[in-house]
């Protein structure tokens, strides 16, 4: 920032000294003229004729580039005349943490502030407003107010704020320490609307018990009906005690970790038995001729009894119904679904109209991959398909 304002009569204190002016200088001359340095009247001489910069030459008066002088240099003085000299003045200027030189005319910060078109009500600035600003310069720190979005302990809030992020959480009561995390910066520079986000970290190590629960040993028993549980030893569950280093975010656990376990209870595995037995339903003795009359026989010359006939009938309701004809659109035909149905064909050429080909071949199907009807039945009930 660099520049001059130039404003009315800006003064400057002990500017007689500098200038060298006194009363018996000038007595031989004949008009009256008045110099003001910095808005305060230095002296009133007599001159008989000269220019004002001739003029204040002649009464040692040093000007600078930045320095402005009214009436201007070339102007013939003439009797009564006031000649204002005002001396820049250099501020090293801070404004919302950008920096320059900039010069002024203003002799008091308040000057200096007013010059820049600022209030003081709504600013802050590093020196009283009546310090005076001498001409070998002064160092003034300027900040312009802010409204913005504050974040801290879950709450948000607008607040009029001057300077950093930091002194805005100052003004809601939050003071960062090393583990906190401020966004942005702490040391970033308000603007207005600036949304921060402040978040208090803590770390406890805290201890605690958990449950560690048991195995279980189980054992299929085929002599229990299908799906019932017999418990032998009951399962009991054991006990861990954990050493735990939680990181808190405003209070509440964002991660930890289990930085040691130990063991209090040993965890007793249960032992207990399942059973796998189908139990058959009841069915009745079929219809002679009908295509049950000839799988019961079938069943009964491959020396199974009537429960493996009872789980047969239950198996094909649920696939066919029993019709011969019954077709599914993925290709599974007849009794026994068949997929595809031709290979019932090699049962007989008759596969697709013939409940006896069909039959066997059903039941050469199951024997050879599930040894009995029953069996059969049983991973159909567990997976709906056999």
């Amino acid at each position: 920032m660099r520049g001059i304002i130039r404003t009315a009569a800006i003064t400057l204190v002990g500017a007689l000294a500098l200038a060298g002016i006194g009363p018996a200088s000038n007595a031989l001359f004949g008009k009256d003229v008045t110099i003001m340095v910095d808005g305060q009247t230095v002296d009133t001489v007599k001159i008989v004729s000269a220019t004002v910069g001739a003029f204040l030459t002649r009464e040692d008066i040093t000007l600078s580039s930045r320095d402005a002088v009214s009436p201007s240099l070339s102007t013939p003085v003439t009797s009564g005349m006031v000649i204002d000299v005002q001396r820049a003045r250099p501020v090293s200027l801070v404004v919302d943490g950008q920096g320059g030189v900039y010069w002024t005319y203003g002799t008091t910060v308040g000057r200096v502030i007013e010059a820049l078109g600022l209030s003081e009500t709504s600013i802050q600035v590093s020196l009283p407003s009546d310090t005076a600003v001498p001409l070998s310069g002064i160092g003034l720190i300027v900040d312009i107010g802010h409204d913005v979005s504050v974040t801290a302990g879950g709450q948000t809030q607008t607040v009029h704020a001057f300077g950093t992020v930091l002194d805005a959480l100052a003004v809601v009561g939050f003071t960062p320490d090393a583990d906190d995390i401020v966004t942005p910066a702490p040391g970033t520079i308000l603007t207005d609307a600036m949304a921060i986000t402040a978040i208090k970290v803590d770390v406890q190590t805290i201890t605690r018990q958990v449950d560690v629960p048991f195995d279980i040993n189980n054992t299929n028993d085929s002599s229990l009906a299908k799906g019932k549980v017999v418990i032998e030893t009951p399962g009991v569950v054991g006990t861990d005690e954990q050493t735990v280093v939680q990181t808190l975010h405003d209070g509440q656990v964002f991660s930890e970790d289990i930085t040691a376990t130990v063991r209090l209870k040993d965890p007793v595995t249960q032992v207990q038995r399942t059973g796998t037995k189908v139990t058959a339903p009841a069915v009745a003795t079929p219809d002679p001729g009908t295509a049950q009359a000839i799988a019961y026989q079938m069943i009964q010359d491959r020396g199974w009894g009537d429960d493996q006939y009872a789980c047969l009938v239950s198996l094909w309701n649920h696939e066919s119904g029993w019709r011969v004809n019954a077709a599914n659109p993925d290709g599974a035909y007849g009794i026994p679904q068949a997929l595809p149905g031709s290979k019932m064909g090699s049962a007989g050429a008759d596969w697709q109209t013939n409940p006896a080909t069909q039959i066997t071949w059903g039941l050469g199907y199951i024997t050879g991959r599930y040894g009995t009807p029953c069996g059969a039945w049983g991973h159909w009930q567990s997976t709906g398909w056999y």
